[in-house]
């Protein structure tokens, strides 16, 4: 029951209230016999799979850092936290906050200011001069619509845009990069669903939406 006191020491010691008789349950399902497990957690994490559908304000005890961390690592925004899902959760914060699955350095940086796409794994990482300034996951496109990888560059930023295509579905802090196809706030339910566009949580598309310049590199990979 290594995760359990993982979880009580934690949170004695950054001082958040006491854990809920649901979240200790949650966190012993990862040690139950019939659990599904990855291959590898990252240090700072415990796995747990949900047993019922949870809010993020419960599964973290209203951490903020705990939130942030948790949509990020598993590639889901708020509403699509659901049952039966095997997710990552944090219990140690100062670790799991150093968690990066992306490069932290790039031997071919294509210029000052770089968005770098990982199809693969379903994460983008922001780059300046070749070092990671931050990080996120991403939504790419579904396999009947997939996102082409190739190196490209920024063409225009849209602050307030909706789709011409798709219904005038709501395009929040979008930059184009190639033809049709945006960087841009959408949902993410944590595996390839868009129609070819790259998705992200509101604070990633906000944060990368500031942060890039008209002509800045985009690499998908």
């Amino acid at each position: 029951m290594l995760i359990i006191r993982t979880f009580i020491m934690l949170f004695l010691v950054m001082g958040l209230s006491t854990l809920t008789d649901e979240t200790l349950a949650i966190a012993s399902s990862a040690d139950s016999p019939g659990s599904e497990k990855t291959a590898v957690v990252p240090e700072g994490f415990g796995q747990v799979k949900l047993d019922k559908a949870e809010s993020l304000d419960k599964l973290c005890n209203q951490n903020l850092t705990c939130e942030t961390i948790f949509m990020k690592v598993n590639k889901v925004d708020r509403r699509h936290i659901s049952a039966g899902k095997t997710v990552l959760l944090p219990v140690d914060i100062e670790k799991a906050s150093q968690y990066t699955p992306v490069p932290q350095q790039l031997n071919d940086s294509r210029g000052e200011r770089e968005v770098r796409v990982f199809l693969n794994t379903q994460y983008f990482g922001a780059y300046e001069n070749g070092n990671l300034l931050f990080w996120g996951p991403i939504s790419s496109g579904r396999k009947s619509n997939p996102t082409w990888p190739g190196e490209f560059f920024v063409n225009y930023k849209q602050r307030h845009k909706r789709s011409i295509k798709y219904n005038n579905a709501p395009m929040p802090y979008s930059i184009n990069y190639d033809g049709p196809y945006f960087i841009h706030q959408q949902s993410l339910p944590g595996h390839p669903a868009s129609r070819g566009c790259v998705r992200l949580l509101e604070a990633d598309a906000k944060r990368l939406f500031s942060w890039m310049k008209v002509g800045d590199s985009v690499t998908v990979l």
